[in-house]
């Protein structure tokens, strides 16, 4: 019964240090992810992200990255405001996992890539964000 209690009480230390890990240490640049490579405009399901393209005169990318900006747990890590590339850090919630979004234009379409930092699987919540932030800055 001893060696239980000793061996739970390490697992549940060792649970709270890497929760801590990941929720204190900041994110960089060098954290980010290397770009996709170019795909026609439409949705692409990542392991552990989402890529969504769309043609840059259908979407309004001022609004795009207002709506990005303003979205909760989420800091801007590209230095200037108005260009791209963009790149953002969101966490969650109660553990604050962090997830990347990266914006950019190129030959005529608008690339929209989150990702996650840790882990396998990011319950599809870039997918989720990304449509939700795609389907309030259309242009109509």
């Amino acid at each position: 019964m001893k060696v239980f209690a000793i061996t739970l009480s390490i697992c549940i230390a060792a649970g709270i240090a890497l929760s801590l890990f990941i929720r204190l240490r900041p994110v960089t640049v060098a954290d980010v992810p290397a770009l996709p490579g170019a795909e026609p405009p439409g949705d692409y399901e990542l392991a552990g992200g989402y890529y969504a393209v769309r043609p840059v005169e259908a979407v309004d990318v001022r609004t795009l990255l207002h709506r990005i900006s303003v979205t909760e747990r989420t800091q801007r890590l590209s230095e200037t405001q108005e260009k791209l590339p963009a790149v953002f850090v969101h966490r969650t919630e109660f553990f604050g996992f962090p997830d990347l979004t990266q914006v950019w234009a190129e030959n005529g379409n608008l690339y929209v890539y989150g990702h996650l930092v840790y882990g396998y699987s990011d319950l599809d919540s870039n997918r989720e964000r990304i449509q939700l932030w795609l389907s309030s800055s259309e242009r109509r």
